[in-house]
């Protein structure tokens, strides 16, 4: 049992060691030899970590962000510390998370092979917080012992990373770039979403990445150069807003707020482009492994791979969608404190960008500029409301969750406690 714990701990629960495996099982269901698949499994390991450590970094260059917006419309928020919220969210759950995380991904592998949903969950990252949230609320929410809380956030965990995989799928074929692959990701719902209303109210032929601009200004179809004039401007705006006083005192670090304003634009603009890189080097080599496992392992199985895989492809809908949501998820603060909601929340700003940035890209893909828009409004409200709702459920996984509550937590989250609330605790 200790070595199944640190196998779960120290190395399933890493994202880039699923997707190094995942390389040499496939190649190796093709006989390739040694000498191919380790500069294979290095190339693959390296992209993907790009992309991982791109996002991650980005997310904390947003942090900054969230003390503006704090400042600016009186709201108390909780320091944004992801390490410090991940140790003390696991308290008391770290050994039925880390069980969950791990059989969950076994009942996703047997639902592949013997059933007709081809699909296996590769972003580890996201099985392993989803494992968090659902041991939070069997513990929490339930009278259940230890093994039949196992068992049960197990097959629930297993379901989850198949079904949101597939019916993702459904809606890839507009998406350009989303060849080969589904999305395997906690925004799965907000994409589901944004898809229908985008195919319901939208447009697609007003795509927004044809939006014309004059030939001197061609150069803001550069993902990185737009995503860091507007990262720039939004940083500089807020400040000014928030004091640049205030923001030299409380944010900066003494500072001059127009330089900070640049310094973060750029560094925004850095993560971007590391993200990039890592999906083409990443891309490049798993799609050609897995083939081996759809054809050996797991007939006509589909890898679920991370959301940033599609953002080179669409500059504006990612720009466009984050900010959608980000304002979408002030107005529903504002809706909450009107109310005198009893917990007070605040528009998590790394979930708003990836879940803002991927709800944009199906919205626009199924319903032109109105449907990303449309789709990432509804996708922030989703953000804010949904936490409101999920926090007094959790017990001590509440840090984490008002850090990384992302669509799917926010959305699935509430209704499982709401279910397991009805049931009586079981």
């Amino acid at each position: 049992m200790g070595v199944l714990m640190y196998l779960i701990n120290n190395v399933f629960s890493q994202a880039v060691f699923i997707i190094g495996i995942v390389v040499i099982v496939g190649m190796a269901a093709q006989k390739k030899t040694w000498d191919q698949i380790l500069p294979s499994v290095i190339k693959t390991m390296i992209g993907f970590t790009m992309i991982n450590v791109g996002g991650q970094t980005l997310g904390m260059a947003l942090l900054p962000l969230q003390s503006l917006i704090s400042k600016i419309f009186n709201v108390p928020v909780a320091a944004a510390d992801i390490g410090a919220a991940s140790s003390e969210s696991l308290t008391g759950i770290g050994t039925e998370m880390a069980l969950i995380f791990a059989l969950g991904f076994l009942v996703n592998l047997l639902l592949a092979r013997f059933t007709r949903f081809k699909f296996v969950h590769l972003s580890a990252h996201v099985s392993f917080f989803y494992a968090g949230l659902i041991a939070a609320l069997l513990k929490f929410g339930t009278n259940l012992t230890f093994v039949p809380m196992v068992i049960i956030g197990s097959l629930l965990l297993g379901a989850y990373m198949t079904f949101s995989c597939a019916y993702v799928s459904l809606f890839m074929k507009e998406v350009k770039g989303g060849e080969g692959f589904t999305l395997a990701h906690s925004s799965s719902i907000g994409i589901l979403i944004s898809s229908l209303l985008g195919k319901a109210f939208g447009n697609k032929e007003h795509d927004l990445e044809n939006i014309k601009v004059p030939k001197k200004l061609n150069f803001l179809r550069e993902m990185t150069i737009s995503l860091t004039i507007v990262m720039t401007i939004l940083f500089f705006v807020l400040s000014l807003i928030a004091g640049p006083t205030w923001v030299r005192e409380n944010v900066t670090s003494g500072q001059d707020f127009v330089v900070f304003s640049i310094l973060r634009g750029v560094t925004f603009g850095l993560w971007i482009t590391v993200i990039i890189t890592g999906v083409r080097m990443m891309l490049s080599e798993i799609i050609a492994a897995f083939h081996g496992i759809a054809n050996k392992i797991i007939p006509n199985s589909v890898p679920g791979l991370d959301i940033p895989l599609l953002f080179p492809n669409y500059p504006n809908s990612v720009i466009v969608g984050f900010l959608t949501s980000l304002i979408a998820g002030l107005i529903g603060m504002m809706i909450l404190g009107m109310m005198n909601y009893p917990v007070v929340v605040f528009p998590a700003l790394i979930p708003t960008f990836f879940t803002g940035a991927i709800t944009a890209i199906f919205g626009n893909a199924h319903g032109g500029r109105r449907g990303a828009i449309i789709g990432s409004f509804v996708n922030g409200l989703i953000l804010i409301f949904g936490q409101a709702l999920l926090l007094p459920m959790i017990g001590s996984y509440a840090p984490i969750m008002r850090i990384l509550s992302e669509t799917d937590y926010s959305f699935y989250g509430p209704i499982l406690g709401l279910v397991l609330k009805l049931f009586g605790g079981m």
